[in-house]
């Protein structure tokens, strides 16, 4: 392809956490569920229904049509493909038919959408890391390149962590404290581990991309796909690379046709224009190289409805996030299923951003659906669940050691 042609990177978000229901103080020690279950299963058979089987069956029909020149990539939570397996074992299967056709990729991720990387367990991020890209390479058959961490979260401690796994690419925010001057349509090294690449979205083109969809007013719309092809045509010449990164919702749900039609337009757009086509992220770290290194000490991250310097969080957050991984010695040495899959969840992002007081869960008209009435009241519900699990974990540990007691007698007996 000429130099000077620019390269549109198409991610979608698909993320689905393990919801907590209300877990009071007395339900400690009470063999209770932490978990949500209907409204879980509720949600992904609705996901299934008007969103991801709908949009996948759609996009399938556009590679075909666009002949080899319609490329996107996914990055799937593994909360979301465990809920997947569980309810809706189908959206492999869809998913994986998107994957065959060679023109989808599949971006590595944390296993259970966690914040681990947050904190100093560098070896529980580590196996976050590795049983994801085992997954990934399972279920889609392909051994991801490009790492997509949780929120988008990056600093130069993951970069370094993320070289240590393998991975050749981090995807992260391109937000202007960092970038400052710079642009985030070129290709980055991490500043401190030079063979790791850096691709950044574009803030602008992303966000107004997904306010489009998402707030979809039917006069308006075909108007503003316009003015954002408008915009991109704006990106000089010399600026190689444009990461568009949504969340997949946004093409599903209400008004999914018009939606659908909108995608189609800029789509054709792109790819009518000599001067564009879609590539893959895995493409872009092979063919060019990083024009500076970039680091960052504090975290950069893209999560829908905050701020991109969120992180690392209030007083609540980061006192809940502390009391998590306090505990990450003692699960490493149990080996029980049902506390170590407690352990993955209670690690998921989710939990944490509904201690915020803007969460869009506590703004609008969703009275009628909430469970937490405020921040303090999800900071309290998954503090009990802490708690709860934590009395788990000390009544396990007397068990096995127990059994190994008795082993040891037996085994003397023998002897």
């Amino acid at each position: 392809m000429p130099p000077e042609m620019k390269n549109i990177c198409l991610y979608f978000q698909i993320h689905h956490p393990f919801s907590f229901q209300t877990f009071r103080f007395f339900d400690i020690g009470e063999s209770r569920s932490y978990y949500d279950d209907l409204r879980i299963e509720r949600e992904i058979q609705d996901a299934k229904t008007n969103y991801y089987i709908p949009t996948n069956n759609y996009l399938l029909k556009l590679i075909h049509q666009y002949k080899g020149n319609l490329r996107f990539s996914y990055n799937i939570s593994g909360t979301a493909l465990d809920q997947f397996l569980i309810y809706a074992p189908e959206l492999i299967a869809s998913f994986r038919q998107l994957a065959d056709t060679g023109l989808v990729e599949f971006t590595g991720n944390t296993a259970w959408h966690s914040i681990v990387s947050l904190t100093d367990k560098k070896d529980e991020f580590a196996e976050n890391i590795k049983q994801n890209r085992q997954r990934t390479e399972y279920y889609f058959g392909q051994k991801p390149t490009v790492f997509v961490n949780t929120d988008l979260l990056f600093t130069n401690q993951i970069a370094k962590i993320v070289a240590e796994t393998g991975y050749q690419a981090i995807l992260s925010n391109g937000i202007k404290r960092v970038l400052q001057w710079r642009s985030p349509n070129y290709l980055y090294s991490s500043e401190d581990r030079k063979q790791i690449k850096l691709l950044f979205r574009n803030e602008k083109i992303s966000d107004e991309l997904s306010a489009t969809l998402t707030n979809l007013n039917q006069k308006e719309a075909r108007e503003q796909i316009k003015s954002l092809f408008a915009a991109m045509e704006t990106i000089q010449p010399e600026e190689p690379i444009v990461n568009i990164y949504l969340n997949y919702k946004s093409l599903g749900g209400a008004n999914r046709p018009e939606k659908q039609q909108l995608l189609r337009l800029l789509i054709a757009k792109i790819i009518k224009d000599q001067s564009y086509c879609f590539s893959l992220p895995s493409m872009m770290t092979e063919q060019y190289g990083p024009v500076s290194g970039i680091g960052t000490e504090e975290p950069i991250c893209w999560i829908e409805h905050f701020h991109p310097e969120y992180y690392p969080g209030n007083l609540l957050q980061k006192d809940a996030i502390k009391q998590l991984f306090k505990l990450c010695q003692k699960v490493e040495s149990t080996n029980n299923y049902n506390l170590k899959t407690d352990w993955h969840y209670l690690q998921s992002s989710d939990h944490f951003h509904l201690m915020d007081e803007n969460h869009p869960y506590y703004q609008g008209n969703m009275t009628n659906s909430r469970i937490f009435k405020s921040k303090y009241e999800a900071y309290i519900n998954y503090m009990n669940v802490l708690e709860d699990f934590k009395d788990r974990l000390i009544k396990n540990a007397q068990i096995e050691m127990s059994k190994k007691s008795v082993m040891r007698s037996t085994d003397k007996k023998i002897s």
